[in-house]
């Protein structure tokens, strides 16, 4: 579940270690996503991060993504195979057609900022039914669009990292969706990059 920074006075620290308690020794976790390629929208990415780098852990290498549906870890107890198979085979029937998206101004949660995402014509809405009736998230209903610009490394006031988020946000960016991914990452990196197993392209 998001917890929202506006709740709460400070941020919290994110640890850099391997969290075995959670994965028990499986090897990846898999999530449909929107990857981020709009030069405009990378740039505004990069800014953001580079003004709130002395609160954030370096080496954040995840690339810049919009989460639709986090499916799990990636085994026969969690999300399994026959489960994405069938998202896959949904998703092509649905013969959805591209839509466009805006990035908007930075917020955040109590262990990393991000970006806002606007969704005017509610296509996120669309697509995360469209896997949920397949297999359900956890807390499906608690889901705020966004890019994670990263995690912070230590507790900082709530004010002070509002105000470092204002001062990098100019105006919207308006950007097109032509392209689902589904892709995985190692558990054991939790900055790590991820690997991108399935392409589904949206109708023109």
């Amino acid at each position: 579940m998001h917890d929202l920074i506006l709740d709460n006075e400070i941020t919290q620290p994110t640890e850099l270690r391997d969290f075995f308690e959670w994965h028990q020794g499986i090897k990846h976790y898999g999530f449909w996503a929107i990857e981020i390629h709009h030069p405009n929208c990378l740039q505004q990415i990069l800014l953001s991060q580079q003004q709130l780098s002395n609160k954030l852990h370096p080496n954040y290498l995840r690339q810049p993504h919009i989460t639709l549906s986090a499916s799990g870890l990636l085994d026969d107890k969690h999300f399994t195979q026959a489960s994405l198979q069938q998202q896959i085979k949904k998703l092509k029937e649905s013969n959805l057609s591209a839509f466009s998206l805006n990035l908007s101004k930075g917020q955040s949660f109590t262990t990393a900022p991000y970006l806002s995402i606007s969704d005017h014509c509610h296509s996120l809405a669309t697509l995360r039914t469209l896997f949920n009736n397949i297999c359900s998230e956890q807390d499906p209903s608690d889901y705020i669009p966004h890019i994670t610009l990263g995690f912070y490394n230590q507790a900082f006031k709530t004010v002070d990292v509002l105000t470092q988020l204002a001062t990098v946000y100019s105006q919207d960016i308006e950007f097109m969706v032509n392209e689902i991914v589904f892709a995985q990452y190692n558990t054991h990196e939790i900055q790590g990059r991820y690997q991108v197993l399935h392409r589904i392209a949206l109708a023109d």
